[in-house]
């Protein structure tokens, strides 16, 4: 695959900046309210504060932590990622920032044998050795574990250098369709085919589909082989080799985002987005609680904004902004969202539940492969600061769908020392077919998260972010024809046949 240096990409980015801004008035200065510092709603800072020149201001509003799904737990005297925790060394973004921000990456983050366990034993496990490991694969799902990463390379990898190229060119996009158009044809296609029949249709096994996708999907996003092809084969991506995490937490990277952006972060919850003005371009005020105000909303107050970027979920069911004095309803994307519980234990797994002999021939991560396993998965962690001797008391993490009892806790870990449970709405329901909504809510406002509805992941949101504070960023001065533009040249296979 062909590399783009991310210095280049950001040294682009700038010169367009520069080109435009050269001809604006110095008197121009757009307010920005930013919902939401996570991931996306820091690095659309970043971007914007870059694209304006620094002529901007910029409010983030958060009502928990910096870093939003990005965040870390503390168990024992250690600290372990909760949230988002792998990142794909073809990331560029991701990559970027943390050459920027002067962070660490952990290269082997989840070190250890791999497992899939079926609900009555270990079906498969990798080795301590690489040929080893290399003969076993082979010898059970035959070609399909090397057409696989060939796969993976030509319908999403290269898909992504496309996307980097014309990101860094500066085109805009108005719907998540039209971004995966411009990527790659196909890839809005594998929104209308489940993963399972997609990969069936490209000649990969029932077994190594039932095993080793199944597996992968279950870990990555707690579903199952009927999701749709497009996020199935972003969670394919996510168990190839060279994953990698920042050392200290991946929440320092948005953290550390918030600092480069020059934003002012305002914590407090936002009860409501209200129309003040539809003139063009339009007025909107932003209601919000300050983190220390009483219950009853007597301490309401209030901003107004240029533009408003919404870089938290905004699904049905799960947002409870809301948008006033607006002459058409502004609907969230009607789609539920997907509980995830990440269950902390400080103690030694049971050996016999997964029957095997001793600890010494269970893998240190274990990935299971029928959706009737109460569990997802089991993994033996690594603290987020990167110490290299090993605890003398490990502690795991477990995967549910749902909060787990005591009961199910001991069936795999009969004693702890420390126990920790974190439960959040993590990314979308995926179901085999996807309706792709839009980055633009109204004028002037946009929905980073929509992105989501094609995958969840970090680099994903951060791609949306990016397209999000382009497409504000051209508005605002009424520059047009980067937004939404045929792209010529280098095409990825046309796939339309799906």
């Amino acid at each position: 695959m062909e590399i783009i240096c991310p210095r280049v990409i950001f040294l682009i980015t700038l010169l367009i900046s520069f080109l435009i801004n050269s001809s604006c008035s110095d008197d121009e200065v757009p307010r920005v309210g930013i919902i939401g510092a996570g991931i996306g709603g820091t690095s659309a800072a970043f971007f914007l504060q870059q694209l304006f020149g620094g002529k901007v201001k910029i409010d983030i509003f958060e009502k928990q932590h910096v870093g939003g799904r990005l965040a870390a737990v503390k168990v024992g005297e250690e600290e372990f990622n909760a949230g988002g925790t792998i990142i794909h060394p073809a990331n560029l973004y991701m990559l970027n920032f943390t050459e920027m921000l002067g962070l660490k990456r952990d290269t082997n983050p989840e070190a250890g044998r791999l497992g899939l366990y079926d609900g009555n034993e270990i079906v498969f496990s990798t080795s301590a050795y690489s040929p080893i490991t290399l003969a076993k694969l082979f010898w059970r799902y035959g070609m399909d574990i090397y057409n696989i990463r060939s796969w993976v390379q030509e319908n999403i990898l290269n898909c992504m250098t496309r996307l980097y190229k014309f990101q860094a060119t500066g085109h805009a996009f108005s719907t998540v369709e039209d971004l995966l158009n411009a990527m790659c044809p196909h890839l809005v296609q594998y929104g209308k085919t489940s993963i399972k029949e997609l990969l069936k249709k490209d000649g990969f096994s029932d077994r190594f589909i039932e095993e080793f996708v199944m597996g992968a999907l279950r870990v990555n996003y707690g579903q199952t082989t009927s999701v749709h092809g497009l996020v199935g084969s972003v969670s394919m991506a996510g168990v190839e080799p060279g994953l990698w995490n920042v050392v200290g937490g991946n929440q320092k990277v948005p953290q550390g985002l918030l600092g480069k952006s020059g934003a002012n972060l305002i914590r407090g919850k936002v009860t409501s987005v209200s129309l003040s003005s539809d003139g063009s371009p339009p007025v909107y005020q932003i209601d919000y609680l300050p983190q220390k105000s009483s219950k009853n909303g007597d301490d309401l107050e209030s901003k107004e904004y240029d533009i408003v970027i919404l870089a938290t979920p905004f699904y049905k069911a799960l947002s409870d902004i809301s948008f006033v004095d607006f002459q058409t309803s502004i609907d969230p994307v009607d789609n539920d969202f997907h509980l995830t519980v990440a269950t902390f234990m400080q103690g030694l797994p049971n050996a016999s539940y997964f029957n095997v002999d001793s600890l010494d021939d269970l893998p240190s991560t274990i990935l299971t492969t029928k959706e009737n396993i109460f569990f997802n998965s089991l993994t033996k962690m690594k603290p987020v600061n990167d110490k290299s001797k090993p605890s003398e008391k490990p502690v795991y993490r477990m995967f549910t769908n749902h909060v787990p009892n005591v009961d199910e806790l001991k069936q795999l870990v009969p004693e702890w020392s420390d126990l920790r449970v974190v439960n959040w709405m993590a990314y979308p329901e995926y179901s085999s077919t996807v309706n792709l909504p839009s980055f633009t809510l109204h004028d002037q406002m946009y929905h980073i998260n929509a992105i989501e509805m094609a995958a969840s992941a970090m680099e994903m949101s951060v791609v949306g972010a990016k397209n999000v504070a382009l497409l504000a960023y051209y508005r605002y001065f009424g520059h047009y024809d980067k937004i939404d533009e045929m792209l010529s040249g280098e095409t990825a296979t046309d796939r339309s046949d799906l």
